[in-house]
């Protein structure tokens, strides 16, 4: 039985059935290099594979409903992507063309797509997964009103491995308004330091700073032994954490030649008992330390996160830093950066090899 491709409109996408016209896009698509690591398209795309699924769309995939997704492209209607409603219980899956990104066509496509889901089919829920990393995907469903239920480890099947997913679902009785803030991490620089999001390239160096002894003394959750897959990991979830609306946090890079010398956060930010307060954390690249490179970071840290939202920043009325009692680095760094100590708390932690050290928290007010 053939999928159900009622034509949908909001104005600016419209989804409607598949048409022949539609397979230079289609074939476009299937090669995108981000469409390849993100869905189970088949690979190397040919002509053939979207000859046969415009022929029949959603074959052998237990597929509700299947649409091209339209939209205009220089005053010419044209296909942008697809996006369907399959299995039980029901999962939304879409993909988009590399012509039509940034410009919020998927989330408007998804939109429609769960309306008729809710409305008309009747489906008292709809799921979302996708390969972990895949923001762009998680994007599209955050606007859309998903909840996000985690990281499942080894989930999903990817071109003969196995994936970490993450999943994450709507009703019908959600408002379709995001669940959480997405913080933007914005780069922030001035004469000594520039902050930004982590890339791939910093892998080697996020490794090395979590395999030096002085880091894992003072930070002993850290995995051990400390691979590159950790420090990607490690970026990954940095990423999704201000999807969550947890935390923003930002490689500390040389200016001269961007590589990176710290990390610093601001973190427990959406702590429901204190929704304008938060913490800020750090630690230094070993070639780094007893440059002040991160009293510079938290400086800048410190005027974003206490600058108002409507004006850029993360409306933060108080800020906090612990720090192990006898960690004299950073302490210095807190100290410096004018927080005042609040707190001697007794066997407050574990360092080293499980020993307790007596922690020091600082606290600074807008």
């Amino acid at each position: 039985m053939a999928p159900i491709a009622p034509v949908r409109t909001d104005g600016v996408v419209t989804l409607r059935p598949f048409r022949a016209d539609d397979v230079d896009d289609m074939v476009a698509m299937g090669r995108d290099p981000e469409t390849v690591a993100y869905t189970t398209i088949p690979h190397p795309y040919e002509r053939r594979h979207a000859e046969e699924w415009v022929a029949e769309p959603g074959k052998d995939r237990a597929t509700t409903a299947c649409w091209a997704v339209e939209a205009d492209d220089g005053g010419t209607a044209r296909f942008a992507g697809t996006v369907d409603l399959r299995g039980h219980p029901t999962e939304i899956g879409y993909v988009l063309a590399p012509w039509a990104r940034g410009r919020g066509h998927m989330t408007r496509a998804v939109r429609l797509a769960v309306r008729w889901a809710f409305e008309e089919a009747g489906l008292p829920v709809v799921h979302w997964q996708a390969r972990a990393g895949n923001l762009a995907s998680w994007r599209v469903a955050h606007a859309c009103g998903f909840t996000f239920h985690g990281e499942i480890p080894l989930a999903i099947p990817h071109r003969g491995a196995l994936c970490d997913a993450w999943r994450a679902s709507l009703r019908p009785t959600d408002d379709g308004r995001p669940r959480t803030t997405w913080w933007p991490t914005p780069v922030l620089e001035d004469d000594r330091v520039r902050l930004r999001p982590a890339t791939e390239a910093d892998v080697p160096r996020i490794t090395a700073a979590c395999r030096d002894p002085r880091t894992r003394y003072w930070l002993p959750d850290l995995p051990d032994p400390y691979t590159e897959d950790h420090a990607r990991s490690f970026i990954r979830e940095a990423a999704l954490e201000a999807a969550l609306g947890n935390r923003v946090a930002w490689v500390v890079a040389d200016p001269a030649d961007d590589r990176l010398l710290a990390r610093v956060s601001v973190f427990r930010l959406a702590d429901p008992m204190n929704p304008t307060g938060a913490e800020i954390g750090y630690w230094a690249h070993p070639e780094a330390r007893g440059r002040g490179v991160t009293s510079a970071a938290v400086d800048l840290v410190v005027a974003h996160a206490f600058t108002p939202i409507a004006d850029g920043g993360l409306g933060r009325h108080r800020l906090q830093i612990g720090s192990s009692w006898g960690n004299a680095a950073s302490r210095h760094v807190a100290e410096r950066a004018g927080f005042t100590l609040v707190g001697h708390f007794h066997a407050d932690g574990v360092v080293g090899r499980g020993e307790l050290d007596d922690g020091a928290w600082y606290e600074l007010l807008r």
